[in-house]
C-alpha cells in the first residue's frame, strides 16, 4: 500500500539520522510532492510513526522526530489497516441510489469503511460534505453531485490535487476525472425505439427542468431514435419544466401534475411518452387519469428505473429502463481503488442500460 511505502521510507530515515532525534520533518504538503501520494496517504503513514513513538506533533512547530527507535508497541489491531472512503449522494431512496449503497458497500469489503453523506441538491451544502469528508481523513471520494452543470469549488480542488475521486451518473466534459454512469443516451433511444415499435407515431418527453447529463442523454436518445426511424421531431412534444422532482425546488407534485394535464391535454396526438424519471410517470399517470385517460389503453409510457417492490404484488408496473445501480456503485469504489493504487489514473465507464416490459405500454388505439 501507498502509505506504507510513505512509512518505510520516513523509519529508515530517521533511524539512519537523515531526520534526526529533534528535527521537524517536511510539512505534509512537501512529503505529498516529494512521494508523488495524496495528503491523506501522508497522514496515515505519520499517523503509523507517531503510534511507535518515534514523532509527535508540536503547536506553530511542526511533526518533529523524537525518537531513532520505537519507543512503544502498537496495541494489536491499531495499525492502520484498514481503509477509510467517502461517498456524497444527492438523495437516495428505492427508486434510485439504495442499490448504488447496497452495490458500493459490497464492492469495500469489511476491510474499508465508508463515510455517506446527503447533500439534498443543495450546492453549498454538497462542497461543505466533500470539504468535511476530507477533513475526517478519506483516502479517495465517490461523488454524485447535483448538477452537471455546475461542479464544487471542493471537488476540482482534489481533481487539481490528483485527490482519488469518481463521479457517479455525471460527466462533466473537459474534467479529467474519472467517471462512473449509464448509458443514457442508448435507455432514452431504446425507450423511444419501443413506444414507435408498437405502432406510436407522435411520441412525447416529459423530463425534469433541471439539466444534468443523465437526463440529457436520455432526451438525447429520444431525438436519435426519431431520426433513425427517420421520423419528425417538433419541440411542442416535449415538456421538461417540471420541478418537483429537482432537489431543492419549492414547487410542489399537485404543480406538476398541473402542468402535465395541461401539455397532455393541449395534444391529444400524442400516444407515447417517455418519462425521464420513475416519479415524473407517476405524476403523468395521474394527470392522465384526471384527463379520463387510461394508461396504456389510451396513453403508453416508458420511464427511466423502478423500485423492486418484490412483496407488493398490487404495484403498478411500468415498461422501464434498468440501471445497473449496484455496479453503478461497486465500479464507483473499484475505480476509487484504482486511483489509490496508481495516483494518474483517469477512467470513464459506461454501463448498459435494460428495457424491462411492464403494464404501462401497448399499441395506440385505432
Amino acid at each position: 500500500m501507498l502509505y506504507k511505502r510513505v512509512y518505510e521510507s520516513l523509519r529508515l530515515a530517521i533511524t539512519n539520522g537523515t531526520y534526526p532525534v529533534g528535527e521537524r520533518l517536511p510539512s505534509e504538503a512537501e512529503l505529498s510532492k516529494q512521494f508523488d501520494v495524496s495528503a491523506i496517504t501522508v497522514k496515515r503513514a505519520l499517523e503509523l510513526l507517531r503510534s511507535e513513538g518515534m514523532i509527535m506533533r508540536r503547536p506553530r512547530i511542526g511533526t518533529v522526530v523524537t525518537s531513532a527507535t520505537a519507543t512503544t508497541v502498537p496495541a494489536a489491531g491499531s495499525e492502520v489497516s484498514t481503509r477509510l472512503l467517502g461517498c456524497v449522494l444527492t438523495s437516495f431512496d428505492d427508486t434510485f441510489g439504495n442499490k448504488i449503497i447496497e452495490g458500493i458497500l459490497a464492492a469495500a469489503g469489511a476491510d474499508t469503511h465508508v463515510i455517506f453523506k446527503r447533500s439534498g441538491g443543495d450546492l453549498a451544502e454538497e462542497d461543505a460534505c466533500i470539504r468535511s469528508l476530507v477533513d475526517a481523513g478519506v483516502e479517495g471520494l465517490v461523488l454524485l453531485p447535483s448538477s452537471s452543470e455546475y461542479i464544487p469549488p471542493a471537488a476540482l480542488e482534489l481533481v487539481a490535487r490528483r485527490f482519488p475521486l469518481v463521479i457517479l451518473d455525471r460527466l462533466f466534459d473537459g474534467i479529467p476525472v474519472s467517471a462512473v454512469c449509464s448509458d443514457n443516451l442508448g435507455g432514452g433511444r431504446a425507450a423511444t425505439e419501443h413506444l414507435l415499435e408498437l405502432g406510436h407515431r407522435t411520441v412525447g418527453f416529459v423530463g425534469p427542468s433541471s439539466h444534468v447529463s443523465s437526463s440529457d442523454d436520455r432526451r438525447n436518445g429520444y431525438i436519435h431514435a426519431h431520426a433513425m426511424n427517420h421520423l419528425p421531431l417538433e419541440n411542442r412534444a416535449e415538456l421538461q419544466t417540471l420541478e418537483s422532482t429537482v432537489p431543492g425546488s419549492t414547487d410542489t407534485v399537485e404543480d406538476d401534475i398541473e402542468r402535465l394535464i395541461a401539455f397532455v391535454g393541449e395534444h391529444p396526438d400524442i400516444t407515447g411518452y417517455v418519462a425521464a424519471e420513475y416519479n415524473i410517470a407517476l405524476m403523468l399517470r395521474e394527470a392522465c387519469s384526471r384527463l379520463g385517460l387510461s394508461i396504456p389503453r389510451d396513453v403508453s409510457v416508458v420511464c427511466f428505473d423502478h423500485p423492486d417492490a418484490f412483496f407488493d404484488t398490487g404495484l403498478f408496473r411500468f415498461t422501464h429502463i434498468r440501471q445497473a445501480q449496484t455496479e453503478l456503485g461497486g465500479r464507483g469504489i473499484a475505480s476509487l481503488q484504482q486511483q489509490i493504487a496508481h495516483p494518474l489514473t483517469v477512467d470513464k465507464v459506461v454501463l448498459p442500460t435494460e428495457l424491462m416490459p411492464g403494464a404501462s405500454t401497448a399499441p395506440p388505439r385505432s
